[in-house]
């Protein structure tokens, strides 16, 4: 079974996926480039190696990075403090 925290990850790259394959065709020739671009973008590997060239692909990018830090940035704070919290009860 997936956790919420994976669906969620999962529904990101789909949806940024369509929406910067739709709004840039040029830079993201197939589905799986767009794919590639949102996992690498989540991932915040950033290989650069596929990009947005014009302003609207740049905003939705702008958008999408702002999204993945809250998808995965504020969720594994969240599992590390709870992870912490463990270590310090069997510390006691």
């Amino acid at each position: 079974e997936l956790s919420e925290d994976t669906t969620t990850a999962f529904a990101y790259i789909v949806v940024s996926s369509l929406v910067i394959h739709n709004v840039e065709p040029e830079s993201f020739a197939t589905f799986f480039d767009a794919i590639y671009w949102a996992t690498i973008s989540l991932t915040t590997v950033g290989y650069g190696d596929i990009y947005p060239v014009t302003t609207i692909g740049r905003i939705v990018t702008m958008i999408s990075s702002v999204f993945g830090i809250a998808i995965i940035a504020l969720p594994s704070g969240v599992i590390t403090a709870s992870y912490l919290d463990e270590i310090n009860k069997k510390d006691e």
